[in-house]
């Protein structure tokens, strides 16, 4: 017989562990707690986290502190890609950018999907992929592309938001807002190796964050409205609320469809529209991040809260949140784009800080255990028990003659893999069992348990 963790209908008992999916069991986490766990770029903004391929990787730039002329602006001139290693309980650098900032990453077609952000030396006309291993380039954006805000695939097109300032080499002497350019999207059909331009705003300003919601392509325009494409035109839907009289803008919203709605954030608002009619609430989130059928947004005070519906919130963090001074620095001219991250990994939450760069995560049960089902044998079988585990994880295991007197059997220590198991001549049922001891910030971690002939 075989026993593979995946498999959950051969675990009896859980307790205070967190099978993933892919097989690895560790201490659960407690999300109600976020405490400081790592420092990992040289950076002082997370500006996004993702996961690919079951990778928490993110992104980083902005530094408050350096004496470049665009620090004044909320303006970054180098950027990293950081890692995460579970395992370890650490972070790695992944990949230096020089002369530009990251902002949103995408995972697009199997690949991870990186746009750089800063219109110096071509930078901003790339959009970078990487496959888990090598990392390539989409087709280079038009000339005086001056930042690359989103990517997004909807049927097959590829779509790439941002702004660019206009080609006509006239209007470079004549319109005086030429410099800040004006918002774009761009079109590709052949899977990014050419774009074509489809939009470009009456006024300066980014297109900013894209989803598909019904079919259709929806983006931020210069944070004043949302802007729908069907394939053939465009039309602008501006934020409108039933009897009032509000003028109401977008500002730098990140937008998300969940709940069947377009859920667009700010920091002291958030407002869902589900193809007609607009709701406001608050308060308002600096980032959102979806796992499944739930929501979960972060609060400027460091706290983050949930949702299922986009529209009544509970906060998760009951007992410790992120201190409110991670998300309340900025540069003399305004703050970045994005100042946080959050992300959910293996169960675990993660948020990023928009002040010193740090990652928080929630802490872990400091002990667990997980218990297989009862399997009956052979008598007299001989079994080997085998396993992977960091330190921190104890296996045990059990025999009796009955299913009934199994349970009041004492356990036997399987000292290293691989262990033998030799139940007494008239056992009929084995069983065994993991327990797990970790300090909160970090867990061990059990795989590849087999019990077998």
């Amino acid at each position: 017989m075989v026993h593979l963790l995946a498999a959950m209908l051969l675990l009896q008992d859980v307790d205070r562990v967190r099978v993933d999916p892919a097989g690895d069991v560790t201490l659960a986490p407690r999300n109600s707690v976020l405490r400081r766990q790592a420092d990992p770029s040289k950076f002082d903004v997370i500006t996004e986290m993702i996961v690919y391929r079951g990778r928490l990787i993110a992104t980083a730039c902005m530094d408050f502190d350096e004496t470049s002329i665009y620090q004044a602006s909320a303006y970054s001139t180098e950027a990293q890609l950081v890692e995460f290693l579970p395992d370890k309980g650490e972070w790695t650098v992944l990949r230096e950018f020089q002369q530009s900032m990251l902002f949103n990453s995408r995972v697009i077609d199997g690949l991870l999907m990186v746009p750089e952000y800063f219109p110096m030396n071509d930078r901003s006309r790339r959009i970078h992929t990487f496959d888990g291993k090598e990392w390539g380039e989409l087709g280079l954006l038009p000339q005086e592309t001056w930042h690359i805000m989103d990517v997004l695939r909807i049927g097959d097109a590829l779509y790439c938001s941002g702004s660019w300032r206009d080609l006509d080499p006239d209007a470079r002497q004549n319109d005086p807002n030429w410099m800040k350019g004006y918002g774009h999207v761009f079109e590709s059909k052949d899977n990014g190796k050419t774009w074509k331009d489809i939009r470009r705003s009456k006024d300066n300003g980014r297109c900013l964050d894209m989803v598909e919601f019904k079919g259709r392509l929806y983006c931020n325009e210069r944070g004043f409205h949302l802007i729908s494409w069907d394939g053939k035109a465009w039309t602008e839907i501006p934020v409108r609320f039933d009897g009032a009289k509000v003028d109401a803008k977008l500002g730098s919203a990140h937008l998300m469809t969940f709940a069947d709605r377009i859920v667009a954030i700010n920091a002291d608002l958030i407002y869902t529209y589900d193809g007609k009619k607009w709701t406001s609430a608050q308060p308002g989130y600096i980032d959102l991040w979806r796992e499944g059928n739930v929501l979960y947004g972060l609060r400027e005070d460091g706290h983050v809260a949930s949702t299922t519906d986009a529209l009544k919130w509970t906060t998760v963090t009951t007992k410790e949140g992120v201190p409110a001074k991670e998300f309340d620095r900025q540069a003399t001219k305004g703050r970045p784009i994005h100042r946080g991250a959050i992300a959910m990994h293996r169960g675990r939450l993660f948020v990023g800080t928009g002040a010193e760069g740090f990652i928080y995560a929630a802490a872990y049960e400091e002990k667990g255990s997980l218990t297989s089902k009862p399997e009956k044998i052979e008598a007299g079988a001989k079994l080997s028990l085998s396993w992977e585990a960091t330190a921190g994880v104890r296996l045990r295991w059990r025999s009796a003659a009955s299913q009934d007197d199994l349970a009041k059997a004492s356990w036997k220590d399987a000292a290293a893999s691989p262990a033998e198991v030799a139940p007494a001549k008239k056992h009929r049922w084995v069983q065994w069992r993991a327990d797990f001891e970790g300090d909160g910030a970090k867990s061990p971690v059990l795989r590849a348990v087999k019990l077998a002939p």
